[in-house]
């Protein structure tokens, strides 16, 4: 059974929808459908107490790349292994990070609070 309900989005990113649902022949709704079951599998994972591995990918500019190293740097318990990448003046963190489910998210947030920086936890499983 679907749900019709109403959001409101900025103009900007309508047409961004729009253009990327066009680009790969889906409908407006299948393509969000997607993309919030994906965000909503991604968040869950964390929400649920558990040890837990996977993949942080951090894409920074300018300042903000020295403050993404420090939080790393303070989660470096469950930070296994990092690499560090320079792209046209962008910089890129790559992270396998392993540990307590909680410990990543608040990394996660950690991360997401700093202006100029997106990132993106990948999970790879639970850990037994």
């Amino acid at each position: 059974m679907k749900r019709r309900f109403g959001i409101s989005l900025p103009e900007d990113l309508v047409k961004k929808i729009d253009e990327l649902s066009s680009k790969l022949g889906m409908s407006r709704s299948s393509l969000i459908q997607n993309i919030i079951v994906e965000v909503i599998e991604d968040r869950a994972h964390l929400l649920t107490p558990h040890r837990c591995r996977g993949v942080l990918i951090v894409v920074s500019e300018g300042r903000s790349s020295e403050l993404v190293s420090r939080v790393l740097e303070r989660y470096g318990s469950c930070v296994i292994t990092r690499t560090h990448h320079h792209t046209e003046g962008v910089c890129v963190d790559v992270s396998f990070v392993e540990g307590d489910s909680q410990v990543i998210l608040e990394l996660e947030s950690s991360l997401r609070k700093i202006k100029g920086v997106s990132e993106r936890y990948l999970p790879l499983g639970c850990l037994r």
